[in-house]
C-alpha cells in the first residue's frame, strides 16, 4: 500500500513535467540541515529567550530519538524496496522514521506550543509540518509510515519538553537533571550503535547502507543531545544573557550569529571532516557547535554589549 501511494505519487509529479519538484524539495531543505539552528537562534538571541532555548532543547533530544530508531529498526528506503520508485534526489541512510517530519514537528511544533494564543502564526507552522511530510513522499525518498512516525516522534517531544518545562519552572535548581539526562542518554547511546549488529545486504557488489555512516549520523546527534543539554545549563547558570537591549544590537547578535553558522556549518565543519572523518571528530564538532551557540557566542557578545554600554555612559 505504501508503495502504491509512492507510484501514485510519482505518477502524478511526471504528469506534470516535475514542475513542483524544486518547491517540495525546498520545502524540504527549510526542515533540515543549517535551517533548523536560524530559527532558535534568532528566539534565543533577540526574540523570546525562554522559547529558543526550548527549541533547542526540542530540536536535540527528537533529533537523538530519531537515531535511536533509525540504527534499531534499519528499515531501508523505498527504491530499495521497490525498482519502481525513482526518487526526485537520493536521500542516504535509512528511511524509518523520517528525519525531516522529525525536526519540522519539533521546530514548527515548539512555535506551536510557545505561541500558542497566535492562531495564524499556529495556523501556519502548522501547515509547515504536514507540507514537510507530503513532501517527503511528493519527492520519493519516505514512505507514509516514516512521515508519520517522525512527525508524531517530534510533537511527542514537544509536549513532553512543555511538561518538564513546567515542572523545572516550580524549582529552577532541578535544572540539573537536564544535562545528567543528556549525559545518560549519549553514553548509553554511543555504547548501543557500537556494538549492535546492522544488515550487511548486497546489491551488484556494493552495501546497501554503510553501518559506518549510519554510526557517523548517530555519533553526530549524540553530540547535539550532549551539546545542547549542557550548553542550556551553562549559559542558564553562568552566562545569563539579558534580551534587554536595543533593536539594532538584536539584529546585529542575529545578522553576526547567522553569519557564524554558515561559516561554521560550510566552510569549518566540512574542512576539519575532510582532514579527519572519524565519528568522534562528528561528535566533537555537533556538540561544539550547540556550545558555541548557546554559551560562548552569547557570553561575547553579551560582555561586548556591556563594555560598549559602559563607555558610552562615560562619555555621557
Amino acid at each position: 500500500m505504501d508503495i502504491q501511494y509512492l507510484l501514485f505519487l510519482q505518477d502524478l509529479r511526471e504528469s506534470m513535467g516535475g514542475v513542483l519538484n524544486n518547491f517540495f524539495i525546498q520545502i524540504s531543505d527549510l526542515s533540515y540541515g543549517i535551517f533548523i539552528w536560524m530559527l532558535a537562534c534568532v528566539l534565543f538571541w533577540a526574540v523570546d529567550k525562554k522559547s529558543g532555548s526550548f527549541l533547542f532543547l526540542n530540536i536535540g533530544f527528537s533529533r537523538f530519538f530519531m537515531q535511536v530508531l533509525k540504527l534499531t529498526f534499519c528499515v531501508y528506503r523505498p527504491w530499495i524496496r521497490s525498482s519502481k520508485i525513482v526518487p526526485v534526489e537520493t536521500a542516504s541512510g535509512y528511511s524509518f522514521p523520517s528525519g525531516h517530519s522529525v525536526t519540522a514537528a519539533s521546530n514548527y511544533g515548539t512555535v506551536i506550543e510557545r505561541f500558542r494564543k497566535n492562531k495564524p502564526l499556529c495556523i501556519f507552522m502548522g501547515f509547515m509540518i504536514f507540507l514537510t511530510m507530503f513532501s517527503r513522499n511528493y519527492i520519493g525518498v519516505h514512505t507514509p509510515q516514516d512521515v508519520l512516525v517522525g512527525a508524531l516522534l517530534g510533537i511527542i517531544v514537544v509536549m513532553i519538553g512543555a511538561k518538564v518545562w513546567e515542572w523545572i519552572d516550580k524549582n529552577p535548581k532541578r535544572d540539573y537533571i537536564i544535562p545528567i539526562v543528556g549525559i545518560v542518554l549519549t553514553a548509553l547511546f554511543l555504547v548501543y550503535i557500537s556494538f549492535k549488529s546492522y544488515p550487511m545486504d548486497y546489491a551488484k557488489g556494493e552495501l546497501l547502507v554503510d553501518p559506518n555512516k549510519m554510526m557517523k549520523d548517530g555519533f553526530k546527534d549524540a553530540g547535539r543531545l550532549l551539546g545542547v543539554t549542557v550548553a542550556w545549563f551553562l549559559e542558564r547558570r553562568f552566562v545569563k544573557f539579558s534580551l534587554d537591549v536595543s533593536v539594532s544590537r538584536k539584529v546585529t547578535r542575529c545578522c553576526l550569529g547567522i553569519f557564524m553558522i554558515i561559516l561554521y556549518e560550510n566552510a569549518l565543519i566540512p574542512a576539519i571532516t575532510a582532514l579527519n572523518g572519524s565519528s568522534w571528530i562528528n561528535f566533537g564538532l555537533t556538540f561544539f557547535e550547540l556550545i558555541l551557540l548557546m554559551v560562548i557566542y552569547p557570553l561575547c557578545f553579551s560582555k561586548l554589549e556591556s563594555l560598549k554600554s559602559s563607555k558610552q555612559t562615560a562619555e555621557a
